[in-house]
């Protein structure tokens, strides 16, 4: 072999290598840019159902709240009525 056939040889080689192996870099960066991606959709899944749940809570609550101030204008209602008839009966 000639050396300058040996060196064109050794230098499509290295280029060669040096495409297989960005190649394969390249790939283990996407690999590793998707697996951060499915851990970040976990954690806003994660974070999704905990904001759901807190809302859900907030919502019973709001309900219970909306139910007690119903009570509470009966009774005051009521309790009012009273407070009149007994100022009727007292002439006030």
């Amino acid at each position: 072999m000639d050396n300058s056939v040996l060196i064109a040889l050794i230098g499509a080689g290295s280029s060669g290598l040096v495409a297989i192996t960005a190649l394969l870099l390249n790939y283990r960066g996407f690999a590793s840019i998707d697996s951060r991606f499915s851990s970040l959709e976990n954690r806003f899944s994660a974070f999704e159902s905990s904001v759901n749940n807190r809302f859900s809570s907030l919502d019973r609550r709001l309900d219970m709240l909306q139910s007690d101030m119903k009570d509470l204008n009966k009774t005051m209602t009521a309790l009012e009525i009273d407070v009149a008839i007994l100022k009727d009966k007292a002439g006030i």
